[in-house]
């Protein structure tokens, strides 16, 4: 059984991918926090309007970042759907050209800790159901 014919759980998907994918723009930032000339970087927000109209449709789903320079990780994975990151607009910059506030890039982590912490607890409730459903649950 195919879970991402569910609707729900397709969304819950995508969602933790782009949380993920969210984690390692975050923790890039993080480790760029004394490179000088570094700019801070944020993907673009998820729409949760496009999510629900890529869950109705026949169009692919996921994530993809891209990479400007051939020497750079490639992140994407097997997804389909881009996903931009840009520079954080209105940031403080060092001397040396560096815009990573660090106090709030761990803000930013923490904020996606507890969000992908949620979406794999629904995740998870709804296997939960899904297994009832099935009369495999045990009615825990």
């Amino acid at each position: 059984m195919d879970l991402t014919n569910i609707p729900l759980m397709a969304a819950l998907k995508s969602r933790m991918k782009w949380l993920n994918t969210n984690q390692t723009v975050i923790s890039e930032n993080i480790g760029h926090a004394d490179t000088p000339g570094y700019k801070a970087k944020e993907l673009d927000k998820q729409n949760f309007s496009g999510l629900v109209d890529n869950l109705v449709s026949d169009r692919p789903q996921g994530t993809q970042m891209r990479t400007k320079n051939s020497r750079h990780m490639d992140t994407s994975g097997s997804s389909s759907v881009t996903m931009r990151t840009r520079e954080v607009k209105d940031s403080e910059e060092t001397p040396s050209g560096n815009s990573v506030v660090l106090e709030e890039e761990m803000m930013k982590l923490a904020d996606n800790q507890m969000k992908y912490g949620m979406v794999v607890n629904l995740y998870k409730k709804n296997i939960g159901l899904l297994n009832i459903a099935l009369g495999k649950g045990g009615g825990r």
